[in-house]
């Protein structure tokens, strides 16, 4: 893991994206750590974008839930 992925945990919210997947949210962002859809790990640079480096999905807000 990235140093940047470590920050970005204490100060967001752990979530899921309909109880699939697995993020982290701070008022700023998104970091999308396992991606619902094809349940890939991702990548610390895509991590913090959002967006699944292995299948381009892009979570919706509306998705997420607390884990």
């Amino acid at each position: 893991m990235g140093q940047e992925r470590k920050e970005a945990e204490p100060h967001g919210r752990r979530v899921t994206f309909r109880g699939r997947g697995l993020g982290v949210r701070t008022p700023a962002r998104l970091t999308l750590l396992v991606c619902p859809l094809c349940s890939q790990r991702n990548g610390d640079r895509m991590a913090m974008r959002g967006v699944c480096e292995w299948c381009a999905y892009e979570p919706s807000k509306r998705d997420e839930e607390p884990v």
